[in-house]
């Protein structure tokens, strides 16, 4: 079936169509493998998510390997595939997820477990490992979730665990040749499990004693455990050069460079914390070629510095004002988005104070002191107090603080102190703030429930069931008395399921059969989430949530036992008892070695960049004066599933990628000067748009637009560029003409009787209520030609209709019908 016959049919089609600056797509010709970097969540999710972009990068440098990216469609696609009987497809090339050599999934987060079967569903590929054939693609997985593969274990031809740029040369050699010699999968996973980081889980089978765990026994003489992959040296994998812009806005909207890897502040609760050790420093002059490469191959307006505690990062202060003098003058802002309180310095304030300010985020955890000992958040009340007093003063208005709920020995006291320390926050907002365009500062603290997490020192933990999660919500809540404190929270519910799947094992994966077979998909969205569908799977398997949800004796085997992550047992078992008496454990980057387990001090070991980096050169604009041009603009194909903020993004962008400087507003929030004349509908091609734009450009118009057409995505492009002429208005056409091709058969009639007809409306419904349009005094002429449906539209009362309107409301095609016509706009008239 024809896929562009129902995508103007769901919600934001442009998320499935690919087509997106800097794809790679490979000759067939040299192609050995295919690889579906999977995704379980949607595109936005999906395209925000840095370790994809690493794992494209590491692909896309290999011509005999075809890596494309297949994400999980939204519901309502979803539905249409089933009834449809259509299967996922890659965004480079269409081609379908069950036809690769290989499907390789991410797993990020617990919850999206559901949404890989529900994607091998789709595909018609077996869930279960012993039910795939030798045709069938080799499911692998990767991702933080893998330090416990055990729930999707029995899925998974192979599991990877930790980080896998250096990993994945030997394994796709491995497949390739697997593929070419016709291995047969026994020898796969014994020649994959060689390489370090690489589980084969047919290879470990796990045995029960009385409703429990009694061993996981392996069953190769040679493997034993798993070790977790580990780059040693992050300057000695690239950034990634490899940077595909997304058509529809992710997430996270900005360029993502990675300044470091691990963190060592021993938060006893933070599996990232304990599974990314040791600390490992990018080089702060490669830190900023990434930047300053990634902004001229995206045009993205926002630079992100990640990893788990960027202002720990050794010269922080000196990269953030290098890149700051730069970026500032590029119109870039620059975010920091995991900072702690205790590693604000003054000189970081002040760059951040360079910033475009929207909220402002603390992460006290825990509200009352001795909590934060428990779990070793090394945070006085009055350093809280103290930095929140520092943001108000620079400007922030809305500060965000992030408390869990069910941490080990929590008491009422404790979470009555969340609402203390929220006021105590919001008090030094209205004292201190400077007011911003009227708005009143706000605190919102978000609440979550705690989950113990697989290699953590409260892996031995129980977890608060719901009611009693309820109860303390509600306390917490109820503690909040200042109008100014929001709270938010997430759903119980989740987390206990969440909490469920983090230390299962792998009779979990009869659970998530039975919960996908009974249509659970989605489940990291509150809205999606079908609980009761999720406990009657637990039930139907012979489980309870309760044996899962229990505290763990120290000396009984694991899920995860065989999984080896570096930090050792022992020193977690000793963290554990720290925490209960209350006993700080300091961080080795800058005190004494805590003899963690994970250094062997000579190739894995921490890394620190101590050298600034080098002054940048100031920009330099070109020697010219403001010019306004203007350009037909096409778009046609993939792009007409764009929403026109999503084209306008594009466009700005793109001349930013082509090196184009673009003239801005004036004001804390400066906007290009580039705009149409008219918004298209979504799914509505046209060759007559017209494009204003603002620029400091000393080239020939042609020339620009070669450029900017050069790094367009797919579907877009400029045409016919001249200079603005004197007094020249960018305004709506009064009259437009659509050809409609691809819309199936209709009654004739319909049209004869329209024609006839004194009057003819229809209500178009909206966010804001219903709108009458007089089609009679819209339609100046409607006829069939030999290319389809000849339409001429003009703006009458109400408002001009859309080409598919007129389909289905004179014609009478239903709305499938009507959308699934192909509407081209091939000319504009404007008045006088």
């Amino acid at each position: 079936m024809n896929r562009q016959s129902f995508l103007n049919t769901v919600m934001k089609p442009a998320r499935y169509l690919g087509g997106e600056a800097g794809q790679v797509v490979k000759d067939p010709e040299q192609i050995r493998l295919t690889f579906a970097l999977a995704f379980p969540e949607i595109y936005e999710i999906a395209m925000s998510h840095m370790g994809i972009k690493i794992l494209y990068d590491c692909l896309a440098k290999r011509p005999d390997v075809a890596a494309e990216r297949v994400f999980a469609p939204w519901v309502d696609l979803m539905d249409l595939m089933s009834e449809k009987d259509m299967v996922p497809w890659s965004l480079e090339t269409g081609r379908e997820l069950s036809t690769f050599d290989v499907i390789g999934f991410s797993l990020q987060y617990e919850m999206t477990y559901t949404n890989v079967l529900k994607m091998l569903e789709l595909s018609g590929v077996p869930f279960r490992r012993e039910e795939r054939g030798a045709k069938q693609p080799i499911v692998i997985a990767g991702g933080p979730c893998m330090v416990n593969p055990e729930p999707v274990a029995d899925f998974m031809d192979l599991c990877v665990v930790g980080e896998a740029e250096d990993l994945m040369g030997p394994l796709m050699d491995v497949f390739i040749k697997a593929k070419e010699e016709s291995w047969e999968r026994g020898r796969l996973y014994r020649e994959a499990s060689c390489i370090e980081g690489v589980y084969a889980p047919a290879l470990f089978e796990p045995l029960y004693e009385n409703g429990r765990l009694k061993e996981i026994k392996p069953l190769d003489p040679e493997f034993t455990k798993v070790r977790r992959r580990v780059v040693a040296d992050m300057d000695s994998q690239k950034p990634p050069e490899t940077v595909v812009s997304p058509v529809v806005k992710p997430v996270h909207d900005r360029l993502g460079v990675e300044v470091a890897r691990g963190c060592t502040r021993g938060c006893r609760f933070c599996q990232a914390g304990f599974i990314y050790r040791p600390v490992r420093e990018r080089k702060a002059d490669t830190v900023v070629k990434a930047v300053e490469d990634g902004l001229n191959k995206t045009g993205l307006e926002e630079v992100g510095l990640l990893s788990l505690s960027t202002g720990d990062y050794t010269c922080i202060d000196a990269l953030a004002k290098a890149l700051m003098d730069t970026l500032e003058q590029k119109k870039v802002s620059l975010s920091l988005p995991s900072l702690r309180v205790d590693s604000l310095s003054d000189e970081l304030m002040n760059q951040i104070k360079r910033v475009r300010k929207t909220g402002f985020t603390l992460a006290p955890e825990a509200g009352s002191g001795r909590m934060r000992q428990v779990i070793n958040k090394d945070l006085s009340e009055e350093q809280i107090l103290s930095m929140a007093a520092r943001v108000y003063g620079l400007g922030w208005n809305l500060m965000k603080l992030y408390f869990m709920l069910g941490l080990p020995t929590e008491t009422d006291e404790d979470l009555e102190a969340i609402g203390r320390l929220s006021c105590q926050v919001a008090a030094l907002g209205k004292k201190g703030a400077k007011r911003g365009r009227g708005k009143k500062p706000l605190v919102n603290s978000s609440l979550g429930i705690f989950v113990p997490k697989p290699h953590t020192p409260f892996q031995w933990e129980g977890q608060i069931d719901l009611e009693e999660s309820y109860r303390r919500l509600k306390l917490a809540k109820s503690s909040l008395g200042d109008p100014a404190v929001k709270a938010k929270w997430n759903d119980p519910r989740q987390s206990l399921l969440e909490g469920v799947l983090s230390r299962g094992d792998r009779r979990l994966s009869r659970v998530l059969e039975l919960a996908v077979k009974a249509g659970c998909r989605f489940d990291g969205w509150s809205e999606k989430l079908s609980f009761d569908t999720w406990i009657e799977s637990i039930e139907k398997a012979g489980l309870t949530v309760e044996e899962y949800l229990r505290p763990r004796d120290t000396a009984e085997v694991l899920p995860w036992d065989h999984i080896d992550v570096g930090v050792t047992k022992k020193y977690l078992l000793k963290e554990r008892n720290k925490s209960l008496a209350q006993e700080r454990t300091g961080d080795c980057r800058k005190e004494r070695c805590t003899n963690c387990g994970v250094c062997d001090h000579k190739n894995i070991l921490p890394r620190l960049a101590e050298t600034p980096p080098q002054p940048l050169e100031a920009l330099k604009r070109p020697e010219s004066e403001l010019r306004v041009l203007r350009f037909r603009l096409e778009k046609t194909g993939p792009a007409r599933y764009q929403g026109h903020l999503e084209m306008i993004s594009q466009l700005v962008r793109s001349f930013r990628r082509a090196g184009v400087e673009l003239a801005y507003s004036r004001g804390y929030h400066p906007h290009p000067h580039l705009k149409t004349d008219s918004a298209l509908p979504l799914g509505v091609e046209s060759l007559v748009e017209t494009l204003e734009v603002g620029v400091y450009e000393l080239g020939r118009v042609d020339e620009i637009a070669e450029r900017v057409n050069w790094v367009l995505p797919l579907g877009l492009c400029l045409a016919d560029g001249r200079p603005k002429m004197p007094g020249e208005k960018l305004a709506e056409p009064h009259e437009v003409t659509y050809m409609v091709s691809n819309m199936g058969s209709f009654d004739k009639e319909a049209l004869d009787a329209f024609e006839k007809a004194s009057e003819f409306t229809m209500v178009r419904k909206t966010p804001k209520g219903n709108r009458t349009l007089d089609l009679k005094a819209s339609v100046k002429e409607l006829k069939i030609e030999e290319q389809g449906l000849f339409m001429v539209l003009a703006k009458a009362a109400g408002g001009r209709p859309k080409p598919y309107e007129i389909l289905e409301n004179v014609l009478g095609l239903s709305p499938w019908q009507a959308k699934a016509g192909r509407a081209l706009k091939i000319k504009a008239r404007r008045e006088g």
